[in-house]
């Protein structure tokens, strides 16, 4: 019997039942008192969704502003200069990155809230809450108060801005500080919501806040080209995000009290599962933003534009990978609990298996007509300065969403500590090599240190799973992804239009026929036409 089989069968076998917890237990044989105390706290347990259609709203919040953003971008590169345009970047950098520096207390909100909820502990889970409403509010006040003492030196001295904007960028900055707090406190909100499964109302609030970050300063333009009144649409956004979050907290969460409360104990919960977290939490938007700090020092503000849009627009592909592993996390999770190690490496094996074929022809295209749709989207000039960028920086992003589904495992193998270390270690190496390559290639340097990085890391992330989580991919699809980067490296040197046309109706049918007859496995292929079979056009 070959593994799919196997596989089948486990699948369809009648003679197992699975639980919430992932612990499976025999037909027929006598339950011991410790499955017996957890099936008693699962049936008090409120009914979850389905992880698919959690992960069907997470795909949709982090996708549906993608259009907006598209049509936003060109209109306010035009009515605000590149220079301005620039500035407001780093404010999106900045507010995005600030709130993300909350000690893993989100996180750890979603995760022990999600335990009281199970345990039906509505004392322990009120504590909690107030405890991490009032964690929230005062670091995120902290970090809006840092932000507003530093607000003066990156305006006129840290960043070369134009003189001129300098008092500009200096108050905007300001504005942006007041929003801090907010944007922290509806992150603790925002994994309370999550914790009582509540993905619809997290996934619209999100659409609503991505519209309006692109929304509120289309709607300013054409009025005023002052960044202030940009900016402080952003601000009123936020506001009223973190406002909307603690109502729908209040509808959706039985025990979510508005009482602002210190619990010393809870405060430890919180902190101490989000130790390890919080290093990665502070390390990885450092590498995934110092470029744009370092571009704006040591070339200028108009260079940031340059190299930020393309880096945004491919950076959205990130969807596909963030959206498959929010869905892997808990299988891996639950199938290393019950030591059902065959399963996860099928998951594994499937994760990085999907996340190749969805997006090598979406980097393929883009490795082709990075000149041409640049040309077509933002003028003649940003094709000539931003499609090598682009072009680097997709190579990057293909890679690193593969790397998305180890690091995944690795995470949920319970050794978080392994990839806070490892970007402990990469980021004075990543600083020394992009500070190098921005003086000597300019943004097409930054690019390239920045792909390196992520290439390495990669590399770095299936290593510790092969020998940490001992798992790893097949000689085939290993064949495949090194096979597909050689591809899109001979994309990247194609000129003239007819010939990268030609390469791409060449190209599009083997990758076809490839993945069917190669990289996919015999189960593999029996669920795709599984798949099939189930559509009507395909009856």
């Amino acid at each position: 019997m070959n593994r799919a089989d196997v596989e089948e069968k486990e699948l369809d076998s009648p003679v197992s039942i699975e639980v919430s917890s992932g612990a499976q237990t025999t037909l027929g044989h006598s339950k011991s008192p410790q499955t017996a105390k957890m099936e008693a706290l699962q049936a008090q347990a409120p009914k979850r969704r389905s992880v698919a259609l959690n992960s069907f709203w997470n795909l949709a919040g982090q996708t549906s502003p993608l259009l907006l953003a598209a049509f936003a971008i060109p209109v306010l590169i035009r009515q605000l200069g590149v220079d301005r345009f620039g500035v407001l970047t780093l404010a999106w950098i900045l507010v995005g990155y600030l709130g993300l520096l909350d000690l893993g207390i989100g996180r750890a909100t979603t995760k022990l809230l999600a335990e009281q909820i199970a345990l039906n502990n509505s004392q322990a889970a009120a504590r909690l809450i107030g405890t991490a409403i009032f964690s929230m509010m005062l670091l995120g006040t902290c970090l809006g108060a840092l932000l507003a003492a530093v607000a003066p030196w990156l305006s006129h001295s840290a960043l070369k801005i134009p003189l001129a904007l300098q008092s500009e960028a200096s108050r905007s900055l300001y504005s942006m500080a007041i929003a801090i707090p907010f944007v922290t406190l509806a992150s603790g909100l925002r994994g309370m919501l999550e914790a009582q499964q509540r993905f619809g109302v997290v996934n619209l609030l999100r659409v609503g806040l991505g519209v309006t970050t692109y929304l509120g300063p289309l709607a300013v333009v054409p009025f005023s080209q002052h960044l202030v009144p940009v900016v402080l649409t952003l601000v009123v956004a936020r506001l009223i995000s973190c406002g909307l979050h603690f109502w729908f907290c209040k509808r959706y969460i039985p025990t979510f009290s508005q009482r602002i409360a210190w619990d010393h104990s809870s405060f430890l919960e919180l902190l101490g599962f989000g130790g390890w977290l919080t290093v990665s939490n502070i390390i990885s938007p450092i590498m995934v933003y110092l470029d744009r700090f370092l571009i704006a020092s040591l070339l200028s503000i108009s260079a940031v534009a340059y190299y930020t849009t393309p880096f945004e627009m491919i950076t959205k592909m990130w969807v596909v990978p963030m959206a498959l592993v929010g869905v892997l996390f808990p299988a891996f999770s639950e199938n290393l609990a019950v030591n059902n190690h065959t399963r996860a490496s099928s998951l594994y094996e499937g994760g990085v298996g999907s996340v190749f074929i969805l997006l090598f022809p979406v980097t393929l295209v883009v490795m082709l007509f990075a000149p041409e749709g640049l040309h077509l989207w933002l003028g003649a000039d940003f094709a000539r300065r931003s499609a090598p960028v682009l072009q680097i920086l997709a190579i990057g992003v293909f890679i690193n969403s593969l790397a998305n589904v180890p690091y995944a495992l690795l995470q949920a193998s319970g050794r978080p500590d392994l990839t806070a270390k490892l970007h402990l270690i990469e980021l004075p190496c990543y600083a020394g090599l992009l500070y190098g390559t921005i003086r000597i290639h300019g943004i097409e340097g930054a690019a390239t240190a920045w792909a390196f990085r992520v290439c390495v890391e990669a590399a770095i992330l299936f290593f510790l799973t092969k020998s940490v989580v001992h798992r790893s991919l097949t000689p085939r699809l290993t064949v495949s992804i090194a096979g597909g980067s050689a591809v899109l490296l001979v994309a990247s040197i194609m000129a003239g239009l007819l010939i990268k046309i030609f390469f791409l109706i060449v190209s599009l049918p083997l990758f076809c026929w490839l993945t069917w007859w190669w990289t996919l496995s015999d189960f593999q292929r029996l669920r795709v036409r599984s798949w099939f079979k189930m559509t009507p056009l395909f009856r």
